[in-house]
C-alpha cells in the first residue's frame, strides 16, 4: 500500500472536504429547524434503525453484537459510499445529507427530551472519529464521481485524456490505504459507541 499517495491525494482533496462537511452541516440544520418538513424521511430512518437494533435484543452478548452491528455498519456504508460515487458523485452528496438530517433531529430531539449535556456526552465520545470518517469517505466517493466525469470529457482530447488517466489511476491506487484508514478508525469508534458512550447514556 503506497500510503505517500493516499497522503498526496488527500492533500489534493481539500475543497473536497470542505464540501463534504458544508452538506453534512446543511442536513443537521435542516434536520434540527426544519424536521416537519422531512417527517416522512425521517420516520423511515429511524424505523429502520430501530429494526436493526431490535435484532440484537435476543442476542447473549447484546454488547458485543451491539459492537458488530454498529462496526459493520458504519465500515461496510462508508466503503459502498465510496464506490457509489462512481455515478458523477451523486449518491455521496444524498448519503451526508440523509446522515445530517438524522442526526440534526435526533440531537434537537434529545436536547428537547434531556438536555445538550446529554446530546454531548452521547454524540462527541464516538463522533469525533465517526463523523470526519463519515465525511472522508463521502469526499472520497465526490472526487471519484468528478474524476469519472473528467475522463469522459476527456476522451475529446487525446492530451488531456493521458494526463487525467494518470491522475486517475494515482487516485484509484489511494483507495485502498484510504479504505484500511476508514475501517481502522470506524472500529475504534464502534468500540467506543458500545461500551463509554452506552454507560453515558445511561448514566
Amino acid at each position: 500500500m503506497n500510503w505517500k499517495n493516499a497522503f498526496i491525494q488527500m492533500k489534493l482533496m481539500k475543497h473536497y472536504f470542505i464540501a463534504s462537511t458544508l452538506v453534512f452541516v446543511a442536513g443537521i440544520v435542516m434536520g434540527a429547524l426544519y424536521s416537519s418538513q422531512f417527517h416522512a424521511f425521517i420516520n423511515g430512518q429511524l424505523e429502520a434503525l430501530k429494526q436493526i437494533s431490535d435484532s440484537i435484543a435476543s442476542k447473549p452478548n447484546q454488547q458485543w453484537s451491539l459492537f458488530w452491528l454498529i462496526f459493520w455498519n458504519n465500515a461496510s456504508k462508508s466503503l459502498l459510499i465510496i464506490a457509489l460515487g462512481l455515478f458523477f458523485g451523486v449518491f455521496p452528496l444524498f448519503f451526508l445529507l440523509a446522515n445530517g438530517l438524522l442526526l440534526g433531529y435526533v440531537c434537537m430531539v434529545s436536547a428537547q427530551k434531556q438536555s445538550w449535556l446529554y446530546v454531548i456526552k452521547t454524540i462527541l465520545p464516538h463522533g469525533i472519529l465517526e463523523i470526519p470518517a463519515i465525511i472522508v469517505a463521502c469526499a472520497f466517493g465526490l472526487r471519484l464521481g468528478v474524476m469519472v466525469l473528467k475522463m469522459l470529457l476527456s476522451a475529446l482530447s487525446p492530451a488531456r485524456s493521458v494526463k487525467t488517466r494518470e491522475q486517475f489511476l494515482l487516485f484509484i491506487k489511494a483507495l485502498l490505504p484510504v479504505s484500511v484508514m476508514l475501517v481502522a478508525v470506524l472500529f475504534v469508534a464502534a468500540l467506543i459507541e458500545s461500551t463509554l458512550t452506552l454507560w453515558l447514556a445511561r448514566g
